[in-house]
C-alpha cells in the first residue's frame, strides 16, 4: 500500500507537470510574426490605394511614366511573399490568402495592358490635341470649306474624350470620314491622314483602356487584405486570450499547490475540484463571449446581398453552440405587415416543420405567456409543462420540448424574433446566457434593417437616376421639336400655297398634296415630341373616362388582328379626370398597340379602369403620387415580358425593341408626357414570359359639360393693313409674306428683329400689327415686343413659336402681346388671329387671348 507520503509525493509530481503543461500553454503568441503579416496586408492596402491613383492620373495623363506603377505592383507582389507562411495556417486563411494571391496577379496582367494601350492613347491624344486646332487655322487660309469640318471633329472629339459612349463614338467616326473624303492641299494634305489615323485609333484605344480602367478600380485586392486582416487579428485575439486563461490557471494551479501543502489531503481535493468547475464555468462563458463577437464581426462591411446568408450562418454558429436543435429568426416587414422573412437553421437529423416558424409570432405575441418572461424573453425550459392551451399544442406540434423567444427591436419599435427549439430534450438558460441571447437578437436585428434600408435606398437611386434621365431627354426633345416646326411651317406653308395655285386633280396637285399629308404626319410627330418633354399645353377640362376608353376601343378593334381580344373592366361608375379628352384617348390607345405588339398577334388584352385612394405619398416604378383620390387605368397583355433593363428605358423617346422599321420608339414616350403633364404617374410591373402590367395614375376631378365646338367659317380676309413679320428663319420670312398679302394684308417681313426694330422706329404709325418669332438669335420676340409696346402701346401683337416652353402670360400681356400662335403655322391660322384682334366688332383690337 502506499502510504500518504507516497501519495503526496505522486500528487506533488502531478501537478508540478500540470504547472509545466501550463506555463507550456501559456506562453504568449509570436507578436512579430503577427506583425510581419499585418504590416505585409497594411502594405497590400497601401500599394493599391496607390495604383488606383496612378493609374487615374495615368489615364489623365497627369503621369510622365510608369514607375509609380511598377513600384506598387512590385509593393504588393513584396507583400505577397512575406504572406506565404499562411499558407500552413487554417483553412480559411489559406483560402482567402489564395483569393488574394490570384486577385493581384490579375492586377498585374491588367496593369501590363493599361500601360501599353494608354501609351498609345495619351501619345494620340496629345498629336491629335496639338493637331486640330492648328489645322483649323490652317484651313480657314488655305481651304475654307474645310474648316468647319475639322472644327466639328475636334469638338466631336472632345466630347468623345469626355464621354466615351456609343453615340459620341459613332459621331466622331463619322466626322472623321467626312474630313477624310474632303479635297485637300498642302500642308492639309500631309498632315490631315495622319491626324485621321489618330483620331481612328483613339475610338479604338479609348474605350479599351476606360475597360481595363474599371477593371482595376473594381478590384477588390483592399476588401480581400482587410479580410485577411480580420481573420489574422481574430486568430491572434484567440491565441492570446487561450494563453492568458492558461496563465490564469497556471497562477491557480501554483495557488492551489502551495495551499496543498499547508492542507490535508481531502481538503486539497475538494478545492480542486471547485478549481474544475469554475474554471469551466469561465472557459463556456467565454467562449459563448467569443460567438457572439464572431457574429458580429461576420456582419461588418458585409454586402447587402449577402446578409440573408451570413443570418444563416450565425444562426447555424449560435445553435450548435448552445446546443439547441433549431434557431431561426422571424423579421417583419413594414410596408406589409403580413408578410413575414424567415431566416432560420435545423440540426442534422432534425425533421423541419414547415408551419411551426410562421406561428411563433402570434404565440410570442400572446398574453397568456407573458408571466414565463425572463429579462424581456419567454423562457420555456419545458413545454410539457406547460398548462393545456392553443400555445402548448402548437408546440407539441412542432416537436419542440423547450423553447425561449427573444423580441427584435430597432428605434424603439419591434420589428421581429429570435427564437430557439429544443427538439431532443430540455434546456435550461442561465441569466447570463439568456443576456447573451439579447445581444445576439440586436445583432440579428441591427444587420436586418441595414438590408432593408440599403435595399431602399438603392430603389430611390434608381429612381433618382430615371427622373433625371428622363428630364434631360425630354428637354433635347423640346429642342429638337422647335427646329422641325421650322422646317415643317416651310414644307406645308409652301405646300399649301402651290395648292392654291395649281388646277384641283392635276398631277402636279396630287403630288403637293402628298407633300402636305407628310407635312401633317410630321406636325404630329413634333407634337407626340413635345407631348413628351411636357412643352405643349392643352385646355383641360372635366373628362368622363368610360366614353373616351369605348370610344379608343372601337378605334382599335377595327386595326388589331383578329386573334387580340379586348376585354374591358370598368369597376367605377362614371369615373371623371381632369385632362384633355384627346390625350386621354392616345394614352389608352398607346398602351393597349404596346400590349398587342408584344404579343406577337394573338392573345389577350384587359383594360381595367377603377379607383385608387392614398393617404400619403405613394412610389410607384415610374414617378410618385401625392396623397388624394385617384382613377386608375390598368392595360394588361399576355406576352413576352420584358427584364429590368428594358423596363428602365421603355418611356425613353426612339428606344423601341422592335425591328427596324416596325415602330418608331415614340408611343409610351408619349404616354410618359401626358400622364406626367395630367399630374399623374404610371407603374410598370412585368417579368419575362409572363406578361406586362401598364398603370396609369389621374386624379380625380368633378364631372363638367363639354365645350361646344364651332362650325368651321370661311377664312376671314385683310382690307389692306400693314402687318410687321419678324422671322430669324429667311425661308419662313418669305413664306409669311406671300401667305399674308393672299390673305390681303400688306406684309412687310425681316429676317433679324434689329432691323425689324429699326424700321418701325423710324415709322411707328405704319404698321397695324406685329407678328413675332420667340426664339431669335440677337432679340427674342418678347425682347423685341417690349421695346416696339415701349414706342406704341396701342399696337397688337402676336407671338408665334415652335419651342412649346411655358411663357408667364402676366409678361407676355405686359409686353403687349395679345396671343400666341402654335408653329408650323397655316393660313386659318393667320387669318383667324389677325381677324381676333384687328377686325373685332367695335373696331378695336380683340381682348388678349392669352389666359
Amino acid at each position: 500500500m502506499i502510504g500518504a507520503a507516497g501519495r503526496m509525493a505522486l500528487v506533488v509530481a502531478g501537478l508540478l507537470l500540470l504547472l509545466t503543461y501550463m506555463l507550456f500553454r501559456g506562453t504568449a503568441p509570436d507578436i512579430a510574426l503577427y506583425e510581419r503579416r499585418l504590416d505585409a496586408l497594411d502594405s497590400v492596402i497601401f500599394s493599391q490605394a496607390a495604383l488606383h491613383r496612378d493609374v487615374l492620373r495615368a489615364r489623365a495623363g497627369l503621369l510622365r511614366n510608369y514607375d509609380p506603377l511598377v513600384l506598387a505592383v512590385d509593393g504588393l507582389r513584396e507583400a505577397v511573399e512575406t504572406l506565404q507562411g499562411l499558407r500552413r495556417a487554417n483553412a480559411e486563411a489559406v483560402r482567402r490568402f489564395r483569393e488574394l494571391t490570384e486577385e493581384i496577379r490579375a492586377q498585374e496582367s491588367l496593369v501590363e495592358d493599361f500601360k501599353s494601350s494608354n501609351a498609345l492613347l495619351q501619345n494620340s491624344l496629345a498629336y491629335f490635341a496639338y493637331m486640330s486646332p492648328r489645322l483649323e487655322v490652317l484651313a480657314r487660309r488655305v481651304n475654307p470649306a474645310a474648316a468647319p469640318t475639322v472644327g466639328a471633329l475636334a469638338n466631336a472629339m472632345l466630347r468623345f474624350t469626355r464621354d466615351p459612349s456609343s453615340d459620341a463614338g459613332a459621331e466622331v467616326a463619322a466626322s472623321l470620314d467626312r474630313f477624310a473624303d474632303l479635297p485637300l492641299s498642302g500642308a492639309l494634305r500631309e498632315d490631315g491622314p495622319v491626324l485621321v489615323a489618330h483620331g481612328r485609333l483613339i475610338l479604338v484605344t479609348l474605350p479599351a483602356v476606360d475597360d481595363v480602367l474599371a477593371r482595376l478600380l473594381a478590384a477588390r485586392t483592399a476588401e480581400r487584405a482587410q479580410a485577411l486582416q480580420t481573420l489574422i487579428l481574430g486568430d491572434y485575439r484567440r491565441a492570446e486570450t487561450r494563453a492568458k486563461i492558461f496563465r490564469v490557471l497556471l497562477y491557480l494551479a501554483a495557488v492551489s499547490l502551495l495551499a496543498y501543502l499547508g492542507y490535508l489531503y481531502l481538503r486539497l481535493r475538494a478545492n480542486a475540484r471547485v478549481l474544475a468547475d469554475r474554471s469551466r464555468a469561465l472557459q463556456a462563458r467565454s467562449d459563448f463571449e467569443h460567438l457572439i463577437a464572431g457574429i458580429s464581426a461576420q456582419f461588418i462591411d458585409l454586402p447587402r446581398d449577402q446578409i440573408g446568408a451570413g443570418l444563416r450562418q450565425g444562426l447555424e454558429r449560435l445553435g450548435r453552440h448552445v446546443g439547441v436543435d433549431r434557431a431561426y429568426v422571424v423579421f417583419s416587414a413594414d410596408d406589409d405587415p403580413g408578410a413575414e422573412s424567415i431566416y432560420g437553421w435545423d440540426r442534422e437529423g432534425v425533421t423541419p416543420s414547415e408551419r411551426w416558424p410562421i406561428a411563433v409570432s402570434a404565440i410570442a405575441s400572446g398574453q397568456r405567456l407573458k408571466r414565463y418572461e425572463r429579462h424581456g424573453c419567454i423562457d420555456l425550459p419545458s413545454v410539457a409543462a406547460l398548462p393545456p392551451g392553443a400555445e402548448r399544442t402548437v408546440l407539441e406540434a412542432a416537436g419542440v420540448r423547450s423553447w425561449i423567444c427573444v423580441p427584435l427591436w430597432h428605434a424603439g419599435r419591434r420589428i421581429g424574433l429570435l427564437a430557439l427549439d429544443g427538439v431532443r430534450g430540455e434546456k435550461r438558460w442561465a441569466d447570463d446566457d439568456i443576456a447573451l441571447l439579447r445581444t445576439a437578437g440586436e445583432i440579428f436585428a441591427n444587420a436586418l434593417e441595414r438590408e432593408r434600408a440599403e435595399r431602399e435606398k438603392e430603389a430611390l437611386e434608381m429612381r433618382l437616376r430615371q427622373a433625371r434621365r428622363m428630364e434631360a431627354i425630354g428637354t433635347l426633345a423640346g429642342g429638337i421639336a422647335h427646329d422641325f416646326n421650322n422646317i415643317l411651317g416651310a414644307i406645308l406653308g409652301y405646300a399649301e400655297m402651290a395648292l392654291g395655285t395649281l388646277p384641283k386633280g392635276s398631277r402636279a396637285w396630287r403630288h403637293v398634296q402628298e407633300v402636305r399629308k407628310a407635312g401633317e404626319r410630321g406636325r404630329g410627330v413634333v407634337d407626340r415630341i413635345l407631348t413628351f418633354s411636357r412643352r405643349v399645353e392643352h385646355r383641360r377640362r372635366p373628362t368622363r373616362m368610360q366614353p373616351v376608353i369605348e370610344e379608343a376601343i372601337g378605334l382599335l378593334r377595327a386595326s388589331l388582328p383578329a386573334a387580340i381580344e379586348i376585354r374591358a373592366h370598368i369597376g367605377v361608375e362614371d369615373p371623371v379626370v381632369l385632362g384633355d379628352a384627346t390625350q386621354l384617348q392616345q394614352v389608352v390607345m398607346n398602351l393597349v398597340t404596346n400590349a398587342a405588339q408584344a404579343m406577337t398577334g394573338h392573345g389577350v388584352v384587359e383594360i381595367v379602369l377603377d379607383g385608387a385612394a392614398f393617404t400619403g405619398d405613394q412610389v410607384l416604378s415610374h414617378g410618385t403620387l401625392t396623397a388624394g383620390r385617384y382613377v386608375r387605368l390598368a392595360v394588361s397583355d399576355t406576352g413576352h415580358g420584358m427584364d429590368e433593363a428594358t423596363m428602365e428605358r421603355i418611356f425613353e423617346p426612339f428606344f423601341t425593341t422592335k425591328a427596324a422599321g416596325a415602330g418608331t420608339g415614340l408611343g409610351l414616350a408619349t404616354v410618359h408626357g401626358i400622364v406626367a403633364d395630367h399630374d399623374g404617374a404610371l407603374n410598370v410591373r412585368s417579368r419575362p414570359g409572363a406578361g406586362s402590367t401598364f398603370e396609369a395614375f389621374f386624379r380625380c376631378a368633378e364631372a363638367g359639360e363639354a365645350e361646344d365646338r364651332p362650325a368651321e367659317a370661311p377664312l376671314p380676309r385683310g382690307r389692306g393693313e400693314t402687318i410687321l413679320l419678324v422671322d430669324d428663319e429667311t425661308p419662313l420670312v418669305l413664306l409669311g409674306e406671300e401667305m399674308l398679302a393672299a390673305l390681303g394684308y400688306e406684309p412687310v417681313g425681316f429676317d433679324s428683329s434689329a432691323r425689324a426694330l429699326s424700321a418701325f422706329r423710324a415709322d411707328p404709325q405704319r404698321f397695324d400689327l406685329l407678328i413675332v418669332d420667340e426664339v431669335m438669335p440677337e432679340m427674342n420676340g418678347t425682347q423685341l415686343a417690349a421695346a416696339v409696346h415701349r414706342i406704341r402701346p396701342d399696337l397688337p401683337m402676336i407671338l408665334m413659336t415652335g419651342y412649346g416652353g411655358q411663357l408667364e402670360a402676366q409678361w407676355l400681356r405686359a409686353v403687349g402681346i395679345r396671343e400666341v400662335l402654335k408653329k408650323p403655322l397655316l393660313s386659318a391660322d393667320i387669318a383667324n388671329g389677325l381677324a381676333r384682334h384687328l377686325h373685332s366688332g367695335d373696331g378695336s383690337a380683340a381682348a388678349s387671348s392669352i389666359d
